[in-house]
């Protein structure tokens, strides 16, 4: 139980004094006996809920924090991950908060800063920078360095999604022959990624063992990214169902025998002309600008939207939402659904269709012989 008296430094003053949870003697002080009263109530209540946080640790800037106490959970993370989130943090977050006292962190301090973002920033960066507000906190608060996350009731912009670009079979033809002469050797990357659907990061990774042109199949297993700081880096794909097994048609197993006898290589399937890894970037700006610009595409597709036009053709093709999640290498089935619906047919309106026809055939004989159970379970 925590006690109060007179400070003996200042008889002016009240301390209050008790033990924390590891045992050790605390003294806090107050100006007046009944801030004393009222304090010591509230440590009471949070040590017997666990609830109590250290007042010194309060005192903790929140870079401190950051650099000692954060930092080190994003050990084991993808190195874009941690790349980006201390981008995040040095850009965004510790210019404003860097020299905050944790305790002093709360909701209407974070809502203040995200609304003052928003005015520069788009949404998206908006949402991004608040979420790792928001896990620097949680981890603060699991710490016990701050009573709970004042970022939880924060409300935040909302993300005006960009239109995804599908692409025709001609628009991809289109591509694919403008790609033909701004660079040849990554013309089988547009019909793969708009057939296959591969990620670009992906596609830089694939190597030729994943590859089996006699069974039709591409196996995908690994991704590169570009890392600032770190250049290339290959890893696994981030989710379990992103590594996948992928069937593919007759004509993009004849682009990629094409392609193996034009650029030859035992490695990775699509390489830089000096046979290096593809840096996306480079390839973003250069060659894919002016493929895109020479096959007159408006609007302008993305790396991305090749993995777009691949999911929209198979449901065009009529494969069902499962195959298709797991060709995309979505987790489940219902994401699919959710971010492709609007592109599968109206099955709906087919379904309530037939139901329209069955009930407007009804006559008023049955049509099959009707059986009285009540009357049989009595007979029993």
């Amino acid at each position: 139980m925590a006690s109060i008296r007179r400070s003996p430094r200042n008889p002016k003053n009240w301390e209050v004094r008790y033990r924390d949870n590891a045992g050790r003697q605390r003294t806090e002080t107050c100006a007046s006996k009944a801030d004393a009263n009222a304090l010591k109530s509230q440590i009471e209540t949070d040590l017997r809920r666990g609830t109590w946080i250290d007042p010194a640790l309060g005192r903790m800037t929140f870079g401190a924090f950051v650099e000692a106490k954060f930092i080190p959970t994003l050990v084991g993370k993808a190195p874009t991950t941690r790349v980006g989130t201390v981008s995040y943090l040095r850009t965004h977050i510790l210019p404003v908060f860097g020299e905050v006292e944790m305790a002093a962190i709360d909701y209407s301090m974070c809502q203040e800063w995200v609304n003052e973002l928003s005015t520069r920033k788009a949404s998206a960066t908006v949402v991004k920078a608040a979420h790792i507000m928001g896990k620097v906190l949680r981890v603060a608060a699991r710490s016990k360095v701050v009573p709970y996350n004042a970022m939880s009731e924060v409300d935040l912009p909302t993300i005006d999604e960009s239109e995804d670009v599908y692409l025709t079979p001609a628009q991809v033809r289109d591509l694919a022959d403008a790609m033909e002469t701004v660079a040849p050797r990554y013309r089988a990357i547009v019909v793969v990624g708009c057939n296959a659907g591969l990620r670009i990061g992906e596609l830089a990774a694939l190597l030729w063992t994943d590859v089996d042109l006699v069974h039709h199949r591409i196996t995908v297993a690994r991704k590169v990214v570009e890392v600032s700081g770190l250049g290339m880096t290959e890893g696994k794909t981030k989710t379990k169902a992103g590594r996948r097994i992928i069937e593919i048609g007759p004509s993009v197993v004849a682009e990629l025998e094409r392609h193996l006898e034009r650029f030859p290589s035992s490695g990775r399937v699509f390489t830089s002309p000096d046979g290096t890894t593809i840096r996306a970037n480079n390839m973003r700006r250069r060659e894919w600008a002016k493929a895109v610009r020479l096959a007159a595409l408006d609007p302008k597709p993305t790396f991305h939207d090749m993995r777009h036009t691949a999911v929209s053709l198979w449901i065009v093709a009529g494969a069902s939402d499962m195959q298709i999640a797991s060709w995309a290498g979505h987790t489940n089935a219902q994401f699919t659904k959710s971010r492709y619906g609007h592109l599968f047919p109206e099955s709906g309106r087919e379904i309530a269709g037939t139901l329209d026809k069955l009930m407007a055939s009804a006559t008023t004989n049955p049509s099959a012989e009707v059986v009285a159970l009540r009357k049989q379970r009595e007979a029993q």
